[in-house]
């Protein structure tokens, strides 16, 4: 009796372990560190109204589509970022990834971002939610390539 109730531990724990996510690799860790790290460079580049430093980390075939505005490629948001640029527009600003998995040279990224914009003097803030796809370049980093994201309202 001893020795079946044994066994089937055993069965129950291997196909536990099986349907469990397999541990991330360090090259997956790294990746996901990467991707958390161009969020930080987002935040700050939109902040210090860094154009140049914020389109650098888009993918040259990259879309972003923001609510109730047409969807933007790359060179759409390059002949237009620098006049929406503007150095103290935004007074802060936090991006806050929840979930980031990556597959091969494919990844996404999920989570919320809060904003602090100076108009007419005054402070107004507002928080948002995104879901971000990004693509391994050839050299080995990593491009937004299409990007969602709206305010909660």
């Amino acid at each position: 009796m001893k020795r079946f109730a044994y066994s089937a531990l055993a069965a129950t724990l291997i196909g536990a372990a099986a349907l469990m996510p397999a541990a991330a690799s360090a090259g997956e860790t790294e990746d996901v560190t990467t991707i958390h790290a161009i969020w930080d460079t987002y935040a700050a580049a939109r902040v210090a109204g860094d154009a140049e430093t914020w389109l650098a980390l888009w993918d040259t075939e990259s879309l972003k589509m923001s609510p109730g505005r047409p969807a933007e490629d790359h060179a759409t948001m390059a002949a237009r970022v620098r006049e929406r640029f503007a150095p103290g527009e935004r007074e802060s600003m936090t991006i806050a990834p929840h979930e980031t998995v990556v597959t091969g040279d494919w990844a996404y990224s999920r989570g919320t971002f809060t904003v602090t914009v100076l108009r007419d003097g005054q402070e107004v803030g507002f928080e948002g939610k995104f879901m971000t796809i990004l693509k391994r370049q050839s050299d080995g980093s990593w491009r937004i390539y299409r990007d969602f994201a709206n305010r909660n309202e």
